[in-house]
């Protein structure tokens, strides 16, 4: 068998790119080891998101109901299976478009042999090659660690743990913690240093005042010892629960790279901005490559980067505006670059109608300028930062400034408008904050 161009991995990078490559009429294989849809949608974005969502609407909804005057009661059903079908549904869909855009898919484990791809009994050759094969749980080197469960295991577990510790501070480790304690686990979460270190002290004691609310004790600067089935003992004390562990990931080289000659460190595969590797006839995306920001989105649009290169187009990817969420309630999101702002402005949303209307009022929209007074950051804390976080992206795609963006006329009322309104606070426009009276 021989195929222009043969992907290895059937994630969010690796079907974007077989689907591409095959609607411009490549003859493509995407070869996926065991099932598709990648750790998005497998043990990762649907999962987790899946249950936050069910956690909120749980938690959240009565709150809401007695906000606008009704009465709803809400239980729990058969979660565990609804959260099934849908990634049932989503992996079975990536695979079938591949092959609606013309593409072969492959079950299997790939692995790389003298300029070809093995897959079982069948040997595969091509012209290129992509390697879109993700990443693993990164787990500490303790004894007993294999008692605990990885952060894949936790968000595909079909009952709620009576009792969970939850190692990790990270996206995956405050997202664990909030949706189980939600869902009526005794929830500890421990954490190396800081919990969400990365992120500003305002939205970190967002998220930690949160967790705490739900009831999730929140240890920082504490790191595991060893396991002993549901025994944990730490640094900070010992503990008698399941424990998951959501400390990072790893990429996952395929067996035989180091046949290609391409460089590769212990973050992943470096690439140039098109995506190829140092072997010409070889590119890599998803998480799989030595970068920063390892997202589901940066993973398909690398994915169409790869694809249009293959196709001989001069297309580069950049990442300077990535956004990246956390999945909590509220749910933080950031895109851009904090170092470059000179100066920056708040919109909070509790000035927002919108805000006021739907009954969570909580957050705030934080925007950064750099010296031409062009936006360049962008952190918002809402229940819908998602889909807020998208404008501030856009804004900083289009190098806006803070003028224009400020007289930029978004819905009224929304709450998307909060990040126009962010704008207005530089020139004294945001009329919806009530100012501090002072004596003269």
């Amino acid at each position: 068998m021989k195929f222009d161009v043969v992907v290895l991995g059937g994630g969010s990078g690796g079907y974007v790119a077989g689907s591409v490559l095959a609607r411009y009429g490549k003859k493509v294989a995407v070869v996926e080891k065991e099932k598709f849809g990648g750790i998005c949608v497998r043990a990762g974005c649907v999962p987790s998101i899946f249950l936050y969502d069910t956690s909120f609407l749980f938690t959240r909804l009565g709150e809401i109901g007695n906000y606008k005057g009704m009465s709803i009661k809400v239980s729990l059903g058969d979660i565990f299976s609804s959260r099934e079908n849908l990634i049932e549904y989503l992996s079975n869909a990536g695979r079938e478009l591949i092959e609606n855009a013309g593409g072969t898919t492959l079950l299997g484990e790939a692995k790389i042999k003298e300029g070809k791809v093995i897959v079982g009994r069948k040997e595969i050759e091509y012209d290129k090659l992509i390697i879109a094969t993700g990443s693993s749980p990164s787990i500490p080197k303790i004894k007993g660690v294999e008692d605990g469960l990885t952060e894949d295991q936790a968000v595909n577990l079909d009952r709620v743990p009576e009792n969970l510790v939850v190692v990790g501070g990270g996206f995956a480790g405050v997202e664990i913690a909030q949706f189980f304690a939600r869902l009526g686990s005794t929830v500890t979460l421990l954490t190396k240093g800081k919990i969400l270190k990365w992120l500003s002290e305002e939205a970190r004691k967002v998220i930690k005042d949160s967790l705490e609310w739900d009831g999730v004790s929140v240890v920082e600067n504490c790191e595991p010892v060893y396991q002993d089935k549901r025994f944990l003992k730490t640094t900070c004390g010992e503990f008698k629960a399941e424990v998951v562990y959501a400390t990072g990931r790893k990429p996952n080289l395929p067996e035989g790279i180091d046949t290609l000659s391409i460089e590769t460190n212990c973050n992943g595969i470096k690439v140039d901005e098109s995506m190829r590797t140092t072997n010409g006839k070889v590119w890599a995306i998803g998480d799989v490559v030595d970068k920063e920001r390892k997202v589901a989105h940066s993973a398909m649009l690398e994915g169409v980067i790869a694809s249009l290169s293959i196709l001989g187009k001069d297309v580069k990817v950049d990442r300077s505006f990535v956004p990246q969420v956390v999945y909590t309630d509220p749910q933080v999101a950031v895109v851009g670059k904090l170092e470059r702002a000179v100066k920056s402005s708040v919109f909070p949303l509790k000035a927002s109608t919108r805000a006021m209307i739907h009954g969570i009022r909580e957050g705030y929209v934080r925007l950064g300028f750099d010296s031409d007074d062009k936006v360049c950051y962008g952190e918002v804390v809402s229940q819908y930062s998602e889909e807020i976080i998208n404008v501030v992206t856009l804004a900083i795609k289009a190098k806006m400034k803070a003028e224009d963006l400020a007289l930029l006329p978004l819905v009224h009322p929304s709450l998307s408008e909060g990040v126009s309104n962010a704008a207005k606070a530089l020139f004294n426009l945001d009329v919806d904050v009530f100012r501090e009276k002072h004596e003269t």
